[in-house]
């Protein structure tokens, strides 16, 4: 019986140290410069934050996809670019009520040597807070692209 108890509490405790976060990557396309702003509707929860932080003209919402990353785990996803983000939740912490993430994030494209980073930076960020990260200008994609990232 003591036995049993044993293996149940492990069980028990090993799960409260599995955390998660479920993590949104939304996909921008930023071009133009000058005249009228224009935001994709899609767009419109995070307008005031991209247009604040990106000086285009126009932004067009390419994709929105969202994944459960558990501590320590890595989650790949494609791009428009067709370079590859993978993002790894490699903290958490929760003080006063507020949990904060830390997520590793790798853009890279595939060569014949290997793996080419075009970023590899960490973020921490508030639970439900939107961060942004441009990538640069993109001839394939005909304009910069940026990421809008939210973890909760």
């Amino acid at each position: 019986m003591k036995r049993y108890f044993l293996a149940a509490a492990a069980v028990f405790c090993a799960a409260g140290f599995a955390r998660a976060a479920s993590v949104t990557v939304t996909e921008i396309k930023a071009s133009g410069s000058g005249g009228e702003v224009t935001v994709d509707s899609r767009l419109s929860d995070i307008r005031d934050s991209i247009v604040r932080q990106f000086r285009f003209s126009n932004y067009e919402f390419l994709s929105r996809r969202s994944s459960n990353i558990t501590q320590g785990a890595t989650t790949t996803w494609k791009l428009a670019t067709g370079d590859y983000l993978d993002v790894t939740l490699t903290g958490d912490e929760t003080s006063k009520g507020s949990t904060r993430y830390t997520l590793t994030l790798l853009v890279y494209n595939r060569t014949s040597q290997g793996k080419r980073t075009i970023l590899n930076t960490t973020v921490k960020t508030q639970r439900g807070q939107v961060f942004l990260v441009g990538l640069g200008e993109n001839a394939a994609l005909g304009g910069t692209l940026i990421l809008a990232m939210k973890a909760e």
